[in-house]
């Protein structure tokens, strides 16, 4: 199931990257989404940023055809990697995987963070995935809408992040 989703923001691409892969950024953004955070970490590698936060996300929200399958909370795993474009962009793979039941979620996708006149569009495509016979569709149509719901709740915290003084 496809995943879109735009945003534009104040700062540079440089700017927006920097706190995108702050420690005490990820950790804001679990707490904003309620979540228990397991474990976080931002590392600079030889081809750019790398972060990887595990959380365990409450349901709240789940469709209640699937909420009884799915319990109370999910264990995520949310990677990004990120590399610089020649025309000063970053772009950002994005790799965050769930188990439930046995059965593989996952949404895989890039984010685009580029210039524009008033600072940066991120423009954030990818799939979501659902490894589940007769309701994998459903499911991912749900687990999309759940993944749009997170990307706007860190598009909140990222401008507040940018508004603040440095």
């Amino acid at each position: 199931m496809p995943i879109d989703h735009t945003a534009l923001l104040a700062g540079s691409p440089d700017e927006v990257l920097a706190v995108l892969t702050d420690e005490v950024f990820l950790r804001d953004v679990a707490r904003s989404l309620g979540a228990q955070l397991q474990g976080v970490s931002a590392e600079e590698s030889d081809d750019g940023p790398r972060t990887a936060v595990r959380l365990l996300v409450p349901t709240t929200g789940v469709p209640s055809v699937f909420a009884r399958f799915v319990g109370r909370e999910v264990a995520v795993v949310d990677r990004r990697s990120w590399t610089r474009s020649p025309d000063g962009a970053h772009r950002g793979l994005l790799d965050v995987q769930a188990e439930v039941f046995g059965r593989s979620v996952a949404v895989r996708g890039e984010r685009r963070l580029a210039a524009v006149d008033d600072g940066t569009r991120s423009t954030v495509t990818g799939e979501a995935e659902v490894d589940a016979p007769f309701v994998g569709r459903q499911a991912e149509a749900a687990v999309r809408e759940l993944a749009l719901v997170v990307l706007r709740r860190e598009d909140e915290v990222l401008r507040r992040w940018l508004a603040s003084p440095a």
